[in-house]
């Protein structure tokens, strides 16, 4: 008896270790986790999925919200003549217009919600928007990077053709009081040079690891 009462208790636990897996599988693409290029929303969005190609990025809440409306969507539809078209709505909703063609019906509050995340869509995005500038003190390199993930980012030298830094540099990227996610600026104590270009400097998000595109500068110059 205390045989088969211990090969049940570990059938269960294998099916509740395959169900947690199943919904961890489940919500891994609705998180958006992980790096997918200019499409990576930064730490707290997540896609809003309202259809499969829907990336704007949202809060959770949001998204869950999106998913509800579309369950909700046929009890929302007219159940008049459909003489105006196939999609009409039920009296107090409108067409939630997420993405073109997007005709679930909604409360025109979803619908506010749902256009002001348009507008604000770029702001959400992991962007890593690099810019190399000349610190007036020094007279060297600074770079200054914004719509990055707060935390410890990494600001690489890179020779051309190499896919590995010959340089970097560890920096905080700190909450930005200018929008969503983190910014920093860097003195690299490189001095700015006026031969040709002959170096890279990218930044690496802290979270999802991906590099920035190149910005070029020219270094082994010494300073004045």
């Amino acid at each position: 008896m205390d045989a088969d009462r211990d090969r049940r208790a570990w059938v269960g636990c294998v099916a509740a270790i395959a169900a947690a897996s199943l919904l961890a599988g489940a919500s891994g693409p609705a998180s958006a986790a992980g790096d997918h290029g200019p499409l990576t929303c930064l730490d707290g969005y997540v896609w809003r999925q309202a259809t499969p190609r829907d990336h704007v990025c949202v809060t959770p809440e949001v998204r869950a919200q999106t998913a509800q409306d579309n369950r909700l969507a046929p009890s929302r539809a007219s159940a008049t003549s459909t003489t105006f078209g196939p999609d009409l709505c039920a009296p107090g909703h409108v067409w939630r217009d997420a993405v073109p063609g997007d005709h679930v019906c909604v409360t025109p509050a979803t619908w506010q919600q749902v256009h002001d995340d348009n507008l604000t869509a770029g702001a959400r995005r992991n962007a890593l928007r690099v810019k190399i500038g000349r610190d007036a003190a020094t007279g060297t390199y600074r770079v200054h990077a914004d719509a990055i993930n707060i935390g410890v980012a990494r600001v690489g030298l890179f020779r051309p053709g190499q896919t590995t830094p010959a340089r970097s540099w560890p920096v905080i990227a700190r909450r930005s009081a200018r929008g969503p996610g983190g910014e920093l600026s860097f003195d690299t104590r490189l001095p700015v040079c006026t031969t040709h270009p002959n170096a890279i400097v990218r930044v690496r998000d802290p979270s999802s690891l991906r590099w920035s595109s190149s910005r070029t500068i020219a270094t082994g110059c010494t300073s004045a």
